[in-house]
């Protein structure tokens, strides 16, 4: 259980030091770790979640998968796509719909971490690139460095949060609701992702490896 509080914490911060570490909006690389991260995620949910959610169905497991489809379109509407890499912002301006936005998505999906490993390394994995992104805005806005810093920490805690509150919540609960639930908003997520990997449907190689080492890692995981 101190996984879940731990790694998807930790990967925010890895995805900060990264931004941290190529000042430019878009650092280089970027798009080949989301495409990763979005082969990973995607692998992730199809090898080890969607059998796990089918085998003990009920007649509404498709429909909260459908859910939480629509669940995070709508929550695109507020976060203008930052879950799969958008790093468009009004310059100077604190990003406050969009991190409230991350925030509600990070912690409905820590809520099932604790039960679901695969799913934990999925999520922290997903979390690098995201945490470079929410880097990335918070750095053009001019809020001072202590609210910069003070965002980033309640976004790194939301999953964790998550997390914990699944603790007063029965696992039969969080198996038959919450789960179908968080898999059609990360199924959307990171199918979006790899959509989005090929800029004008034109073939890169490199974004290609990176999705197919995404793959090849979560198949053997």
């Amino acid at each position: 259980m101190i996984f879940a509080f731990l790694l998807p914490f930790i990967a925010v911060f890895l995805g900060a030091a990264i931004a941290f570490y190529f000042k430019p909006k878009t650092p280089k690389g970027m798009k080949l770790i989301l495409a990763f991260s979005g082969a990973f995620l995607l692998s992730i949910l199809i090898l080890e979640m969607l059998p796990q959610l089918y085998a003990e169905a009920s007649k509404t497991t498709g429909l909260f998968i459908l859910g939480g489809i629509l669940f995070q379109i709508l929550l695109e509407f507020l976060s203008k796509g930052a879950e799969h890499g958008h790093t468009y912002h009004h310059r100077n301006r604190f990003p406050a719909v969009i991190l409230l936005s991350l925030c509600i998505h990070a912690f409905l999906e820590g809520i099932p971490l604790g039960l679901q490993p695969a799913l934990l390394w999925g999520v922290s994995v997903h979390k690098i690139p995201i945490g470079l992104v929410i880097t990335a805005l918070l750095l053009q806005s001019n809020a001072s460095s202590m609210a910069k810093i003070a965002a980033l920490m309640l976004f790194a805690l939301m999953s964790p949060l998550g997390s914990y509150g699944a603790l007063i919540v029965e696992n039969e609960t969080i198996k038959t609701i919450v789960e179908p639930f968080v898999v059609g908003i990360l199924f959307h997520i990171s199918t979006t992702i790899l959509f989005e990997s090929s800029e004008g449907h034109n073939f890169n190689l490199q974004k290609f490896l990176s999705i197919l080492l995404g793959v090849g890692v979560a198949t053997i995981f």
